[in-house]
């Protein structure tokens, strides 16, 4: 059994009035931009222009994380963003990188061991800071279940990959009593994401390699050999991986199929329910390609249809969550959405 981490609660309260500017991280970074917005994506107020690197959403709510621990939230009818903190789940001001839902509540990590999950509906959080009594650098989160009984992945930047079981059947607050291990899937080299989905849950790390795991205690590799840059962000969709970096990289029985739709190196990939392909990246860049309606794996297999790239924004964009709207973030507080 892993080692336990301590836990702590407290809960974010406050109007949405008046908290960018009490917190002092006002302003516009993402209504400042210029660009096109074609293809329906649109920059939007953002109160904070510190970069943003994470986006998830729960109970109809959307959650953004990024510098100096700053956590925003959308919330109501008109979509407006507010500051829930700008100094972290505990308050120290640690760099915020990843955001994972498990439909009601948010995990978040990042610096120094930062971590912490946030109940959507009641605004509980739970810190969970230095699990595995690790304080490293975390750079992804990946959720396999929901509530307190979910299994919990969280990658780090010296290349592992924490692990911790939810306990069904357990009494009382499992969230409270969580025990951690840790694996490392390659040679050490910093893990960019990891994602679960389909009875897999894979990563990429900085070698450009991809392993996958169906326990957290043993990785395989399953790619890329040859990968022509840095791999950053990866999705599953009808059972078969899709990474993205300087290109995108579709799993298959042969290999691995490689797509070149856009110049730009992506950071982000998502994929809908009809098999449409939303990837975010360098520049602004926003690349699209529309579903038909059948399986989604045996949609990106093929890669049929037209490419569409799109740049509403200057300024890089790390990461997106599909929804209504889709919403991508990134550097100098930047928030699209369509």
């Amino acid at each position: 059994m892993g080692t336990m981490t301590d836990v702590s609660r407290r809960r974010f309260l406050g109007a949405a009035t008046g908290a960018a500017l009490a917190w002092g991280v006002t302003g516009t970074a993402s209504a400042a931009e210029t660009g096109s917005g074609r293809g329906g994506w649109q920059p939007v107020d953002s109160p904070t222009d510190r970069a943003l690197h994470g986006v998830a959403r729960a109970d109809a709510r959307t959650y953004a994380v990024g510098g100096g621990g700053v956590i925003l939230q959308r919330t109501g009818d008109a979509g407006e963003w507010r500051v829930l903190t700008a100094s972290g789940p505990d308050g120290n001001g640690s760099n915020l990188h990843t955001a994972a839902s498990d439909g009601g509540r948010v995990w978040i990590a990042g610096a120094s061991g930062a971590l912490a999950v946030i109940d959507a509906a009641t605004g509980d959080v739970t810190t969970h800071r230095a699990p595995d009594d690790v304080t490293n650098q975390f750079t992804s989160i990946a959720l396999v279940g929901s509530g307190a009984d979910a299994t919990v992945y969280v990658a780090d930047s010296a290349g592992h990959v924490h692990v911790s079981r939810g306990r069904a059947g357990d009494t009382g607050d499992k969230d409270s009593g969580r025990d951690w291990t840790h694996a490392t899937p390659g040679s050490g080299a910093a893990i960019r994401d990891v994602t679960a989905a389909d009875g897999r849950v894979v990563a990429v790390d900085a070698n450009d390699d991809v392993f996958e795991t169906h326990s957290g205690a043993s990785w395989d590799r399953i790619g890329i050999d040859d990968a022509d840059a840095t791999l950053r962000g990866v999705a599953i969709a009808g059972g078969t991986a899709h990474v993205v970096g300087g290109a995108l990289y579709s799993e298959t029985a042969d290999g691995w199929d490689v797509a070149n739709p856009c110049d730009a190196t992506l950071s982000a990939v998502e994929i809908g329910s009809c098999g449409c392909v939303h990837a975010v990246g360098a520049d602004g860049t926003v690349l699209h390609r529309p579903g038909y309606g059948i399986p989604a794996g045996t949609t990106l297999a093929k890669w049929l249809g037209r490419w569409e790239t799109t740049r509403p924004v200057q300024t890089e964009l790390d990461d997106l969550v599909l929804g209504a709207p889709h919403v991508a973030v990134g550097a100098n507080g930047t928030i699209v959405e369509r």
